[in-house]
């Protein structure tokens, strides 16, 4: 039993009285010499709605909590008032007699506390709400579902059936294992007490919500407590966490690569510079090295993501010229492993944009299907313009071995790949790139058939 700190010197002397109110079915507090609150018994505590781990100091749950109020005087005591658990208040009769050691010293007051009667206007309105605990579970976000022993449905609350999208003559009654087992097979009633995920379709629509089970408060041996809650947000903000700390990592990893290139380019650049100046006659090569080794610098930044936006490096291009202009990079490498390489440019205006943008665009995406494909394979480019929209569409389709459907959600994710060379980087910045101009990219593929990227781009 928990033992108020204001009276644990008297521990010895007041202890043994403590106990014998506990085992009382009668209402008791108990004082100190000094008039404060040490104690107030079990029985007494339960009628008001509380329990003995819920206090910390009985003097001041007496006199705050429970509001104590004298109302007057009866016979030869006191009538009090007291506020119990959701504001109902108690009429009590109290009387204080002196506690007396076995040498007849004082050593504390002890009430006898009596019931008189519930003293608000219209404590109907408080008994009332309590009866009806119905209403109650059904203005909570959380589903309540209750089941007897043999984990058949006998009470489920609005917010229940809402989240499962099944009527409520469909849950009472029924085996609640059946109903999850509709949703996860290998569900299993141990699995509740630490939490059973689910995943529910919403019907007319694509989406799904995800939904955490876990018991409840257990009301007693016959009946069990199950929340239902869905979790579909959290997941998301989680899931949104994980992609930050990612874009954060190969942020990092791309600046530390690039200011070690950016080390070693300015030592071969300075000794480039020294024998130029000794070889005054072959100057003109190596100003062309030098002008390489600027470009090459230029061309890495922009590879491993350095994306931000430039307006000052934004003009009106012409989107078609500018990807035939960067395919002739790909001309060598497609001959040699015979693929064809379709354009298909339809009227497309000129848009405002950074044309290095456009060009780590296509080059990322392009050089992705080249990869993908085997000999004799095929690369279609599509370009379109939608009017109402006012949206350039850039389609990329090959017909290579395509994306698995576990790692179709992922290949965007920056450090994610699947290529034994590859960075993990290339889909990530194009998603950095498209969404600077209110676009975005969407990747449709088919393991053994194909993939089709589409990317979106708009005014901003």
């Amino acid at each position: 039993m928990k033992v108020n700190k204001a009276f644990a010197t008297d521990k010895n002397s007041l202890q043994w009285i403590c106990n014998l109110l506990d085992n009382s079915h009668d209402f008791f507090v108990l004082k100190d010499l000094n008039g404060k609150v040490v104690h107030v018994n079990k029985r007494l505590l339960e009628t008001l709605g509380y329990t003995v781990d819920e206090l910390d100091n009985y003097d001041y749950f007496f006199y705050h909590i429970l509001k104590y109020k004298e109302v007057g005087p009866y016979e030869d005591g006191l009538i009090i008032e007291l506020t119990a658990k959701y504001n109902i208040r108690m009429s009590f009769s109290i009387k204080f007699s002196p506690i007396a050691n076995s040498v007849g010293d004082k050593i504390a007051f002890l009430g006898f506390v009596k019931l008189r009667s519930y003293c608000k206007e219209k404590p109907e309105d408080y008994f009332n709400f309590f009866k009806h605990p119905n209403d109650v579970m059904d203005m909570t976000e959380e589903g309540v579902v209750i089941v007897d022993n043999r984990f058949n449905v006998v009470y489920v609350n609005n917010r229940t059936c809402e989240l499962f999208g099944i009527k409520y003559t469909k849950f009472i009654n029924a085996k609640f294992m059946d109903i999850i087992k509709k949703y996860k097979p290998d569900a299993s009633e141990n699995n509740l007490i630490n939490g059973e995920k689910i995943v529910i379709p919403l019907k007319g629509s694509f989406d799904e919500i995800v939904l955490l089970l876990k018991y409840g408060k257990l009301n007693s041996g016959h009946w069990k407590t199950i929340i239902v809650k869905n979790i579909t947000e959290d997941l998301k903000y989680q899931k949104l966490i994980e992609q930050t700390e990612k874009y954060t990592i190969a942020g990092e990893f791309a600046a530390t690569t690039i200011h070690e290139i950016k080390n070693s380019l300015t030592s071969i650049k300075g000794f480039i510079q020294l024998l130029q100046a000794k070889h005054k006659e072959s100057s003109t090569y190596y100003e062309t090295i030098l002008d390489e080794v600027d470009r090459i610098l230029a061309l890495i930044k922009n590879y491993l993501g350095i994306v931000r936006s430039n307006e000052e490096g934004e003009t009106e291009i012409d989107i078609n010229g500018v990807i035939n202009q960067y395919l002739l990079l790909f001309e060598a490498e497609a001959v040699r492993k015979k693929i064809k390489i379709e354009k298909r440019f339809g009227d497309v205006p000129p848009i405002k944009m950074d044309k290095n943008h456009l060009k780590q665009l296509i080059l990322n995406v392009v050089q992705n299907s080249l990869h993908a494909i085997g000999e004799n394979g095929k690369i279609i480019l599509d370009t379109r313009y939608y009017t109402l929209k006012k949206r350039v569409v850039i389609r990329i389709v090959d017909n290579g071995g395509g994306i698995e459907k576990k790692y179709l959600k992922k290949v965007i994710e920056p450090l994610f790949t699947t290529k034994r060379e590859g960075t993990g980087l290339g889909l990530a910045i194009c998603k950095s790139i498209v969404e600077l101009y209110n676009g975005d990219i969407k990747i449709f593929s088919k393991k053994g058939k194909g993939t089709l990227v589409k990317i979106i781009l708009g005014e901003r």
